[in-house]
């Protein structure tokens, strides 16, 4: 059984580095690496050492091992988080155990407005389709196609949609 991988996701997850995780744990560096290589295999005593650092229960970590995460999602696989006159927020990849960022596709009817205070810290969008003017705070910005923002929610976020056609809006929230 490999369980590398897993703690290394897991890790990540939590923000730590290799060696943040081998201090906390009292293990070292080289025995981390190893492990999450799969080179070596760790003790129960060792491998409940780690796992209290990343917040995990052992029979949890073990008891979803056998569940396989889809890599790939199409169309069919999107879920209508919001629907109102004004937009729909579709989000494309289900919402997973181990969740890092959050995607969905904002689909702004024309002229529409879309206002939201975010709790998320931060967050990158691209517009895929139309043209739409973005507020952040006191800033305002006039995006078309193709343009990207990555901002921190500390103000109120606005996207209104300039035309008269369906704009979209590609979210990926952290």
């Amino acid at each position: 059984m490999k369980i590398g991988s897993k703690i290394r996701r897991l890790r990540k997850l939590r923000g730590l580095t290799i060696e943040e995780l081998s201090n906390r744990a009292e293990l070292t560096k080289g025995f981390i690496s190893q492990l999450e290589r799969d080179k070596t295999v760790p003790t129960v005593l060792t491998l409940k050492q780690i796992l209290d650092v990343l917040g995990i229960e052992l029979g949890t970590f073990f008891s979803d091992f056998e569940e396989t995460e889809k890599n790939v999602y199409t169309q069919k696989d999107r879920i209508e988080e919001i629907v109102t006159e004004a937009y729909k927020i579709e989000r494309l990849v289900p919402k997973l155990k181990y969740l890092e960022m959050e995607p969905v596709i904002m689909t702004l009817s024309p002229l529409a407005v879309y206002d939201k205070n975010y709790e998320e810290d931060e967050g990158f969008g691209f517009v895929v389709r139309g043209r739409v003017e973005l507020t952040v705070g006191k800033e305002k910005r006039t995006l078309n196609r193709g343009g990207c923002f990555y901002i921190f929610f500390e103000d109120n976020f606005i996207i209104k949609n300039l035309t008269k056609k369906t704009a979209e809006i590609l979210l990926v929230n952290y």
